[in-house]
């Protein structure tokens, strides 16, 4: 009894075969899916006279086809013992939309948050880190309304202001006891 391997074109045919389904199940998946970029950092208003403010912006833009709503958007930070919290966003203001807007291919969101205001949650994470291990793991996370999530790091000069708000809290902390 001999093992009947085919012809070369047999198996060109069926590597052939193969490829093309899993091509169309990746093109299948993949149009399913949204795109979005997101960055976080500090901006500078400028207004109509010399009047300037420091916003904590989150801004979300949908590089696309398919359309999706923001439902919420994250925070997490800490190594061994994670903190999550939600980034609370109420009714829209001057500098901040509101979340389940729809965003349509190369639209954009923006949330801004003043960075001198001591109920956002830039002066919460201040509070609540503790190490510059805490702010060097802080992490947003932007949820779609279609179960889909964006991780991503807020940029440098903002994690500056973190680190610079927790070290003076925790200056005053030590000159109070």
């Amino acid at each position: 009894m001999e093992i009947d391997w085919g012809s070369v074109a047999d198996w060109a045919s069926a590597f052939g075969s193969v490829s093309a389904a899993l091509v169309a199940l990746y093109l299948a998946k993949s149009s399913q899916r949204v795109n979005l970029t997101a960055f976080c950092g500090i901006r500078i208003i400028v207004g109509g006279g010399f009047a300037t403010e420091k916003l904590a912006s989150i801004m979300v833009t949908n590089t696309g086809d398919r359309p999706f709503k923001i439902s919420s958007i994250t925070i997490r930070h800490g190594v061994i013992k994670k903190q999550h919290g939600f980034i609370k966003i109420g009714a829209p203001t001057e500098h901040c939309e509101s979340l389940l807007r729809l965003l349509n291919d190369g639209d954009q969101a923006h949330f801004g948050f003043p960075l001198e205001d001591v109920n956002n949650w830039v002066s919460a994470m201040a509070r609540d880190c503790r190490t510059d291990l805490d702010i060097a793991t802080i992490r947003l996370t932007i949820h779609c309304s279609n179960g889909q999530s964006l991780k991503f790091k807020p940029e440098k000069p903002l994690l500056d202001f973190i680190r610079a708000k927790m070290r003076m809290l925790q200056n005053i902390d030590v000159k109070i006891v």
